[in-house]
């Protein structure tokens, strides 16, 4: 893609190799971001369980199950975040794709473009955060029940507590279902994004 066409080359408009080294800059930046969070997510709450669980008999109830409301609610934005960031990387991976074709186009080799790759068993990035970021947030709801910190609560708090999580798990479970791949039929300067 280095060598650009003169049909490449519109007034004003950057060269189409241009355009595709900064796409390809993109999709790279938002893995390299995912592939951060992926390894210090569950790194950090992992840690951060044990400890909770280990200093169980030094801890108050309260500081327990706040504590484990504030991570999981936490770990909750950042899957949220990241569903964005699958959606940038799905737009970005579509638009080098019409940016290949165009350009492999315009030179006529038909046979050299090829599509990316199906993930094994249809599991893939999506999929693999979806199942991190939720198996993370669940771990952390259950570390009150588990330790007894909820059942040391007064009533009021400990419905409380159940209501918050509640509301942390239906969160969690919009957020697995959501969609953040860009359909294919969706083209690269479509502005309904």
């Amino acid at each position: 893609m280095s060598e650009t066409s003169s049909s490449d080359k519109t007034p004003g408009l950057p060269p189409l190799d241009k355009i595709y080294s900064e796409v390809r800059a993109g999709i790279r930046e938002t893995d390299n971001i995912s592939f951060k969070l992926l390894g210090l997510v569950p790194l950090v709450s992992g840690t951060a369980i044990i400890a909770l669980v280990l200093q169980n008999q030094g801890l108050s109830a309260p500081l327990v199950t706040v504590l484990s409301l504030f991570a999981g609610g936490i770990t909750l934005g950042l899957f949220r975040w990241e569903l964005r960031n699958i959606q940038t990387c799905s737009w970005l991976i579509k638009y080098a794709d019409a940016l290949e074709k165009q350009a492999l186009a315009a030179q006529s080799p038909q046979d050299i473009y090829r599509p990316r790759p199906e993930p094994p068993q249809g599991i893939g990035k999506t999929e693999a955060e979806k199942l991190i970021y939720t198996a993370t947030i669940l771990a952390w709801l259950a570390v009150p029940p588990a330790i007894g910190s909820v059942h040391r609560l007064p009533p009021g708090i400990a419905f409380v507590y159940y209501i918050l999580a509640i509301a942390i798990l239906i969160g969690a479970f919009i957020s697995v279902k959501a969609d953040a791949r860009i359909p294919s039929s969706t083209h690269a300067g479509d502005k309904r994004h």
